[in-house]
């Protein structure tokens, strides 16, 4: 129903076509950022390959937070399938994190100093929050010169739950949409012959977005800190921390390497975002970011240290996928 004098539309959101729209999305969020990986590394690249799909991922988000309106009168699940599925799934916290261990702990051992380890992690962590903010930038631009001109409407959203009751035709399809994807990449994932962590990385992607979008219901149970989004990314980072254990110290056939990449890729790559992250960043008054943010890292660094750090420096590496 619109108000044609107040320009009032008001919508009815329904929680099951979201929750539909979010799985295709971040199927593809999770192709583009796995693509994006596969296409920068070689040898001799000047920044570490993960960067590019951080900085895609936040210039996306950026456009849609900027046409946020615009995506609510076409259809409303499309914003949240797009920041939420799409670009939360382009982007990942857990493999910054791992990234940033990783050189501090001189995973690879290369030949250099503790002191360049150091270096190297600061590196990593002051490159990837730098390209962030700048793709958020950048978005923003786009977005404003993308913006309709004319006047926005407001948007009176009603939350209907999980309810079927207000389901519309549109909303159908794009449950029914989001249903056949899923399968289709389990299909792939039981009968393919090639791909096999790329296929599971596709499976498990949608239980990670769907994940951290439930949790997001609780970002607004603590004033000024996103408790929603900063357990998510806590606890991929923690998921990613053990995956990486089992791959640095114990025998594991062949598909459960495939498996254990897919879990790593898929659902922790979709269950931590960088995009969101990024946003609460710019939108928390100048001290509760910086609150937020540096013990989102320094908490996430203590699980790598606890969890990863434990296991390797007193068994030492012995990978086996």
């Amino acid at each position: 129903m619109e108000d044609a004098q107040n320009k009032v539309v008001e919508i009815n959101e329904n929680k099951l076509a979201i929750a539909a729209i979010i799985i295709p999305f971040s199927i593809a969020g999770t192709l583009i950022r796995i693509a994006l990986s596969r296409l920068e590394t070689f040898p001799g690249m000047p920044v570490f390959s993960l960067v590019y799909a951080q900085w895609v991922g936040c210039l996306i988000m950026g456009i849609a937070t900027r046409n946020k309106s615009r995506l609510f009168s076409r259809y409303h699940p499309l914003h949240p399938g797009i920041s939420t599925g799409l670009c939360g799934s382009i982007t990942t916290f857990s493999s910054w994190q791992l990234g940033i261990f990783k050189e501090f702990a001189n995973y690879e051992a290369n030949p250099h100093t503790r002191g360049k380890n150091v270096l190297a992690a600061l590196s990593i962590f002051l490159v990837t929050l730098a390209m962030s903010f700048n793709g958020l930038a950048v978005g923003h631009h786009i977005g404003e010169i993308t913006e309709p001109k004319e006047t926005q409407v407001e948007h009176r959203i009603t939350p209907r739950g999980f309810s079927i009751r207000y389901i519309t035709r549109v909303d159908y399809i794009t449950i029914t949409f989001g249903v056949a994807s899923w399968l289709a990449v389990i299909f792939a994932a039981i009968f393919g012959k090639g791909q096999k962590e790329l296929s599971f990385a596709c499976v498990f992607a949608p239980v990670g977005a769907l994940t951290r979008w439930y949790l997001s219901f609780y970002n607004g149970k603590l004033p000024h800190f996103p408790i929603g989004t900063f357990s998510a990314n806590i606890f991929g980072t923690s998921v990613l921390a053990a995956l990486t254990l089992v791959q640095s110290g114990v025998y594991v056939i062949p598909i459960g390497c495939d498996v254990i990449q897919g879990l790593a890729d898929g659902y922790c790559g979709c269950l931590t975002t960088i995009s969101t992250f990024t946003v609460e960043l710019t939108s928390l008054a100048r001290r509760h970011a910086y609150f937020y943010g540096l013990l989102s890292v320094i908490i996430a660094q203590c699980c790598m240290f606890i969890i990863l750090g434990s296991y390797i420096w007193s068994q030492g590496i012995h990978s086996y996928c």
